[in-house]
């Protein structure tokens, strides 16, 4: 696909798909963690996400996984801001989100920064994002030894699509590739950093794919409901239980390597999703 297409096709799920979850119609303000800068410990292993909610509930739950999996001086903490205001570009302009972010890099103990797409600069180009040099560059500046990863969502409102075909159509899945790209200069930009990038966003895809053939029958009922039981939770496309569940297990592979068949079984669920956030990483 060259990028004059590309270019073409984003802007049209930017317009129409994504404007709930990277649009400013998301809710803002500041998650407020029960951690603070205050609390970073330079013997842990300090993971900082900021972002959006389609990665504030992996990121919430990636400290119990990661201890579950034997790291156990992993330390989570989180500075969000609701749809596309959690965007590297919107929370460099906001002073107060950049004044917090920072707090938390002048510890100089923060072992890892995640940051979600997309900024309005990276929809515009697919190529550049000032947003994230900026942070990289304080981040390294302040943690020389700090790993950037660069996440890439689903694009939401998933009942707007008639099947799972149509939902993958013109979607983050065509996106990921420039992000992708994006992520290869700023690890040129950067060379003793270890930059690296996941789409836990995929899973959507496939996941609503398996809901609608039948196979995760028996754990999920509906598209959208309850989160116990369905894929989504409402029509914005806020990820149910089993898609936070598998979806951790990609970050946790991203962050530490982990191998999802390496956890124990989910016994919560008849369906492996070992399995399927393996799958998705092979």
């Amino acid at each position: 696909m060259n990028k004059k297409v590309a270019f073409v096709i984003v802007t049209l799920l930017i317009s129409v798909s994504l404007s709930g979850c990277l649009g400013r119609g998301g809710k803002g303000g500041q998650y407020a963690p029960d951690k603070s800068p205050d609390d970073v410990d330079g013997d842990d292993y300090n993971v900082l996400y900021i972002g959006h909610s389609f990665g504030r509930k992996f990121a919430e739950l990636l400290e119990d996984y990661a201890h579950t999996a034997g790291e156990t001086d992993h330390a989570q903490y989180i500075e969000f801001s609701g749809g596309e205001s959690g965007s590297p570009g919107l929370l460099w302009d906001d002073a107060q989100h950049q004044a917090n972010i920072k707090a938390f890099l002048d510890t100089g103990e923060i072992d890892v920064l995640i940051m979600i797409c997309c900024s309005p600069e990276f929809i515009q180009t697919l190529d550049t994002d000032q947003a994230v040099w900026n942070f990289t560059d304080y981040a390294v500046e302040k943690n020389p030894n700090i790993r950037i990863g660069l996440a890439m969502p689903w694009k939401d409102f998933p009942g707007d699509y008639g099947n799972a075909s149509e939902y993958a159509t013109n979607s983050t899945l065509d996106l990921y590739p420039y992000w992708g790209n994006l992520s290869d200069e700023l690890r040129a930009d950067y060379p003793g950093t270890d930059v690296f990038t996941f789409h836990h966003g995929a899973l959507a895809y496939e996941m609503r794919e398996m809901f609608e053939a039948g196979d995760l029958e028996g754990d999920i009922q509906r598209l959208q409901g309850p989160k116990a039981t369905s894929l989504f939770t409402d029509e914005k496309g806020h990820a149910g239980d089993i898609l936070v569940d598998t979806g951790t297990l990609i970050w946790l592979h991203a962050v530490h390597g982990v191998d999802p068949m390496d956890m124990p079984e989910f016994t919560q669920w008849e369906t492996d999703i070992r399995e399927i956030a393996k799958a998705a990483l092979d």
